[in-house]
């Protein structure tokens, strides 16, 4: 039993992790920016969703509440 290597030994290997996050979605589009001298150009804008915090949970119905019946008159 020897510690030394050998050619036909296979090596574990692992390829270097990806870093953890989450991207937005983000989609492009183009715009026409003009200026106050007369000169415009298109430029590229990114628009990025919004991100809904805590969705709106579904609307609870109240309970009724017993409504009081007045006691009738008493008789005269």
């Amino acid at each position: 039993m020897s510690d030394t290597n050998n050619p036909g030994d296979k090596t574990l290997s692992k390829t270097p992790a990806k870093p953890l996050s989450l991207k937005r979605p983000i989609e492009q589009g183009t715009v026409r920016q003009s200026f106050s001298h007369g000169r415009s150009k298109q430029v590229v804008v990114e628009t990025v969703k919004r991100r809904v915090i805590g969705a709106a949970p579904a609307p609870v119905a109240p309970i009724a509440a017993p409504t009081r019946v007045a006691p009738p008159p008493p008789p005269v």
